[in-house]
């Protein structure tokens, strides 16, 4: 009779194919648990339907944003996986089988190391809808910025740590109510990353972004240090996993060999997301706001330059149209020889949103130095009219500028430029009849619009510069608005000289241009009384 040894259960070597049986089961799991289902259907939700409801606002996206906006929704896939697979792991406790698979030729830690790959499952998935809504908006009209890749595979490193950190809490309490409670702690940290400004937000799964403190402009303008914040996700992951296979069972020496290397790329990755800018970003950006022709690209079309950043030059045709839209109503011999568009930065809003006044000064010589007098800026902000954006606002306010010089023949002021009388009227309707996009963001404008009397004031670039119109001259531009377009069009052509001069009010405009005089101004308007 042969002797055999008792070979302990951890040293048995696993059943030919039972490892990859195992895996492939978790992988099942995972990703058909009600949980992650429940998830992915939320997140293809709020994806599709703002598509479906509202086709024009997937127009001019900025994709360096976009790259992270993009995670917040998928934070949902991450919370479920979260869920299915703290589930998944006490499935033998809350089953009460614990001890009949503890009789299995399969040790813990084999099955527990199961799961943890299982988790790439759902984080794949993850990645493939991450990576459709990306290809969608890279293909959409007037796309600008870039695809920044380390902020799109935070999706998966996000989806398997929170898988990770499920499993762990699960071998770690076989309490059910402890997968709850950490949820809610996870949900809070995650908040806190969304919503805070701090630079401690890197330490969380998705750093979020203001957008309005970080407008959209280059990506190398940008201060986010996407790898690192992908190195601390995995350095985490690879902690977790290494702790939760230590605690089922896995006691040989790599395990805390490999958990204190990736504690220690952690400890490093957390350091270098915490770093404040470099002061030679911080110059960068400085020469973007102020002087930024050193940093474009400049292209003509007709009669107009359009200078832009290289990641926004898709723009320049939406740009265009606007002004070959109004130079076509302009008399030949009342054109301008040359008109020079130049892309800003949105401006800094000062204290609860309010506006303030461009460095016209600053922009004014670097144009000059470039060879482009007198530029009109354009924002990086653009989108379709009628979308119901707060971006309308740079479309019209875009056109409005243009219509001011075409029809005074010179530069806006820094503090809002008061247009009255023939001028007036004509620039706000030269501005809006210019495309339909810019009817519509007018009509946008509109609908957020309270109080004023009847005022219309379009500004540009977060600040107050722009064009402000009178009540009654904002009311015959849209009586000509309101009428048949090639009438209007001939009629202004033909009164061009009278109706853009000084001393041309309102009630001599309208007569020009054969309608009605409007009504008096309510008492108390400050503008064109």
């Amino acid at each position: 009779m042969t002797a055999t040894l008792d070979v302990p259960q951890e040293a048995r070597p696993a059943p030919r194919g039972i490892w990859r049986a195992l895996v492939l089961g978790e992988m099942r799991g995972l990703t058909t648990h009600p949980a992650v289902l429940v998830s992915l259907a939320a997140i293809l939700a709020l994806w599709l339907v703002p598509l479906a409801v509202n086709p024009a606002g997937a127009r001019f996206p900025y994709l360096t944003a976009l790259s992270v906006t993009l995670q917040y929704p998928l934070l949902l896939l991450a919370g479920g996986t979260f869920i299915a697979a703290n589930m998944i792991a006490l499935r033998p406790h809350r089953h009460q089988t614990y001890e009949f698979e503890s009789a299995l030729s399969v040790p813990w830690w084999r099955r527990t190391a199961a799961l943890a790959v299982a988790t790439l499952a759902p984080a794949t998935i993850g990645l493939l809808v991450a990576g459709a809504q990306l290809a969608v908006q890279v293909s959409a009209p007037g796309a600008a910025g870039v695809v920044r890749p380390g902020e799109l595979l935070a999706v998966p490193a996000a989806t398997v740590l929170a898988g990770l950190l499920g499993i762990l809490v699960a071998v770690a309490s076989r309490n059910t109510a402890a997968g709850f409670i950490s949820i809610v702690v996870l949900a809070i940290v995650t908040f806190f990353g969304l919503a805070s400004g701090s630079r401690g937000r890197w330490l969380t799964f998705v750093a979020g972004q203001n957008p309005f403190e970080e407008p959209p402009m280059p990506a190398a303008l940008l201060d986010r240090p996407q790898w690192w914040h992908l190195a601390w996700l995995l350095a985490l992951s690879a902690v977790v996993a290494g702790v939760t296979l230590w605690l089922s069972g896995l006691r040989r020496r790599i395990v805390p060999v490999a958990t204190a290397l990736s504690l220690a790329v952690a400890a490093l990755a957390a350091t270098m997301q915490l770093v404040p800018p470099s002061d030679e970003l911080d110059e960068r950006l400085a020469q973007a706001q102020n002087a930024p022709a050193g940093q474009q690209e400049c292209v003509v079309r007709g009669k107009a330059t359009y200078c832009a950043f290289p990641e926004f030059r898709s723009r320049v045709d939406a740009w265009s149209e606007i002004v070959d839209g109004q130079l076509a109503v302009v008399p030949e011999d009342q054109a301008p020889a040359a008109l020079f568009v130049r892309q800003h930065l949105p401006i800094a809003t000062g204290d609860e949103g309010a506006g303030l006044p461009l460095p016209l000064d600053k922009w004014s010589a670097d144009d000059a130095a470039a060879g482009t007098p007198d530029a009109i800026p354009v924002s990086t902000r653009w989108t379709e009219g009628g979308t119901d954006s707060f971006d309308e606002t740079e479309v019209i306010g875009f056109s409005a500028w243009v219509a001011a010089v075409l029809v005074t023949r010179g530069p806006l002021g820094a503090n809002g430029t008061e247009l009255c009388g023939g001028r007036g009227a004509l620039a706000l309707w030269l501005a809006t009849s210019a495309t339909p996009e810019t009817a519509k963001a007018l009509a946008t404008i509109d609908s957020h619009r309270s109080g004023g009397g009847g005022v219309v004031s379009l500004t540009s670039l977060n600040s107050y510069a722009g064009v402000i119109v009178g009540p009654r001259e904002a009311a015959l531009a849209r009586t000509l608005l309101a009428s048949d377009p090639a009438t209007v069009r001939a009629a202004v052509t033909a009164n061009w000289n009278e109706l853009t001069a000084p001393g041309t009010d309102v009630s001599r405009a309208a007569k020009l241009l054969g309608r009605s005089e409007p009504g008096p101004a309510a008492p108390g308007i400050g503008i064109c009384g």
